[in-house]
């Protein structure tokens, strides 16, 4: 336009007469005129067929990825915009469906989790016992209603509050001492309660007394804080104790009236000048007195080991009393101890320790030295000794002690109380250097007797699964997908390859699946006693000798146990026909039989991978990305283990190979059996 302005100006100057200027100028603004119009209307089209669509498209595309377009808006109409629209609009669908599938599987796992969450706390509200989840620092941070029940006289029970707002701290800290040093120590993995202690605990109320269960949480190896479940047992554990004192008052009082008629008797038949009641009569009271002398002891004994029996106790480690007891004793004074480690001592751990470390500092303020606590074992019985130097100790005074309550943590229990609890006494003894030591008998164990398991249990976890609720299986086994079959995979370990030969198992274990989930609570593992002995080749494979099956059950006992764990249940091994060569056999010995349904890693792996490959478990754990530890290599437990992850493992690739239920992996393994049968023909 400006070029067009210029041209004319130019001409203008050159123009020769007035009309020829005239007629330029017309030019000139019909031409720019027509420019203008041309420019305008260009501008308008190019607005409403390019820019406007462009900008319609770019809104839509932003409200597509979004979330923001209304379901059903339809796409915007840009037909000289080419492809551009219609790609759009694809991808617009495109990321509107997958949305809308990731919308619904999250909705799925919500309502799912919502469905798990109510059922849980259904589970928990109606729970006879009060569960209570504490961190570490003992502050609470879950609780179902019926712990609120039960503590609900004593104060709040709330989140965020200390547990020793309830519950007195001492038994509490106490057990939870117990538990960290099993757990660092690693005795958790051979100890039959694992990471678990029971324990008596008096409420902050002084009165209410609670029976309870502690556990530890934990992650890995960081330990995260405890589990209390626990009950009332305030109105039994004294209705209890109170009958027992009474029986004990009564077997006392009976032992003190037969000696006192013993006596008489005696001064009758040897004070002259009175009249003789005769030999027989004499000797008849005699004997009658010394009858009800032997009934009182055992009405005494009686006594003595119910109340035993009725507070918990448990198996403590004489080193690890010894450090709880340093631990709780307020002086200054030091105390040496000398424990054989294999020494374990039955008994309430908390309230012994108490009673130790109370006897230790009212030692110390009567000005005894050289404080010295001992553990004295003798067969099922032996001594816990607290040796000192100073002042004698009169009976009367420790007597005196005795019945002076302990500590507020143990509420009105006196010394006398613990060591009735205990079935037991404590006395004072001189030795033979002049000083002295109090004596006090405690049931104890060698912990070296004690057979420790050399195969690694699995740590205790909790199992759950509350889908099903809604589990509806097939009426037909054969029918049921792979993925929700319960199953129980397997492994043996023998003395050799030949049962037909005289080889027997020498251990078998078995891990439960449920729903294509490893159940690792749920672990069949033992020794077997093969009858026979194991040879040197056999042992260097699986570690295991004759001694370690000297005291296992036989395989007529144990097929019985795992017929029964595997009742109804698929089985499940890596190249099964060895393994249940061995299994049925022994069934055979025991006349049991197996008929459950058998299905082999070997033959399904090698409808998925072919033949040309090895098959062995490390190379189908290689594959599959198992965990297969060198240690567990080669026993039952491991390998059982390692054959059940890799089975999970195989569930999807054989569902996309198109074996889905248990019928088409029976006739898949069928195929792969028979072509193995025809290439070794070969």
């Amino acid at each position: 336009m400006a070029g067009l302005v210029v041209l004319v100006a130019i001409l203008l100057s050159n123009a020769a007469t007035p009309e020829a200027r005239v007629l330029l100028v017309r030019f000139a603004v019909v031409t720019i005129f027509a420019g203008v119009v041309t420019s305008a209307a260009v501008w308008i089209w190019l607005d409403t067929h390019i820019a406007r669509p462009l900008d319609k498209l770019a809104r839509y595309g932003l409200a597509a990825a979004h979330g923001d377009r209304p379901v059903g808006e339809p796409v915007p109409t840009a037909s000289h915009l080419g492809l551009a629209g219609p790609a759009v609009a694809a991808l617009s669908f495109s990321l509107q469906a997958a949305k809308s599938g990731r919308d619904e599987a999250v909705g799925g796992a919500i309502a799912r989790a919502e469905r798990q969450t109510a059922r849980l706390e259904t589970v928990l509200h109606d729970l006879r016992e009060g569960i209570v989840i504490c961190t570490r620092d003992h502050f609470v941070l879950f609780y179902n209603p019926r712990a609120a029940e039960i503590l609900k006289a004593i104060g709040p029970l709330g989140l965020r509050r200390p547990i020793f707002d309830l519950l007195s701290a001492d038994p509490v800290g106490h057990s939870l001492v117990r538990l960290e040093k099993r757990f660092r120590e690693k005795r958790h993995l051979t100890h039959p309660d694992g990471v678990s202690l029971s324990f008596a605990a008096l409420c902050t109320d002084s009165r209410t007394t609670v029976e309870a269960m502690m556990t530890l949480v934990r992650h890995g190896d960081l330990l995260e804080g405890y589990i209390l479940s626990f009950s009332d047992e305030t109105e039994i554990l004294a209705a209890s104790a109170e009958a027992e004192r009474q029986l004990i008052a009564l077997a006392v009082k009976i032992r003190e009236e037969a000696a006192s008629l013993h006596l008489v008797a005696d001064l009758l038949d040897r004070v002259d000048g009175l009249p003789s009641p005769g030999p027989a009569l004499i000797e008849t009271m005699v004997a009658s007195v010394a009858d009800l002398a032997v009934s009182a002891d055992a009405l005494d004994r009686l006594a003595m080991d119910h109340l035993a029996r009725a507070w918990p106790m448990g198996a403590i480690a004489a080193a690890t009393l010894f450090d709880l007891v340093i631990e709780r004793a307020r002086m200054d004074q030091p105390v040496a101890v000398a424990a054989d480690p294999r020494t374990l001592i039955l008994c309430d751990s908390a309230a012994i320790a108490t009673l130790l470390a109370r006897l230790s500092e009212w030692l110390a303020r009567r000005g005894g030295q050289a404080l010295f606590l001992a553990c004295v074992p003798e067969a099922e019985m032996g001594f816990v000794d607290l040796a000192f130097t100073g002042d004698e100790i009169r009976i009367r005074d420790l007597s005196a002690f005795l019945d002076k309550a302990l500590d507020h943590d143990l509420g009105p229990v006196t010394a006398r109380d613990v060591l009735a609890r205990h079935a037991t006494d404590i006395w004072p003894e001189r030795l033979a250097d002049g000083g002295q030591r109090l004596r006090m008998p405690l049931e104890m164990r060698d912990a070296s007797r004690v057979r420790a398991l050399p195969i690694h249990w699995p740590e205790r976890r909790p199992s759950y699964d509350f889908d099903l609720f809604d589990d509806r299986l097939p009426d037909d086994l054969a029918a049921t997908p792979l993925d929700r079959l319960t199953a129980v995979v397997f492994d043996t370990e023998t003395t050799g390859l030949e049962p037909s030969r005289g080889d027997r198992m020498v251990s078998i274990s078995g891990v439960r699946l449920v729903n294509g989930r490893i159940i690792a609570a749920e672990v069949f593992n033992t020794f077997v006693n093969p009858e026979r002995p194991i040879p040197p080749a056999s042992t260097l494979i699986h570690g295991i000798t004759d001694a370690m099956v000297a005291d296992a059950p036989p395989a007529v006992d144990v097929v019985r146990r795992f017929r029964d764990f595997a009742r109804d249940a698929v089985l499940v091994a890596h190249n099964a026909p060895f393994d249940m060569r061995f299994l049925v056999l022994a069934g055979e010995m025991a006349d049991i039989g197996f008929t459950n349904p058998v299905l082999d890693t070997v033959l399904l792996a090698a409808h998925l991978h072919g033949t040309e490959g090895a098959l062995t478990l490390d190379r189908l754990a290689e594959t599959y990305g198992v965990d297969l530890p060198e240690e567990s290599r080669h026993t039952a437990y491991g390998d059982a283990m390692a054959t059940a992850a890799v089975f999970t493992c195989m569930l999807k690739p054989l569902a996309a190979a198109g074996v889905v239920t248990l019928e088409q992996a029976i006739r898949a393994s069928e195929a792969q059996s028979a072509l193995r049968r025809r290439q070794s023909g070969y």
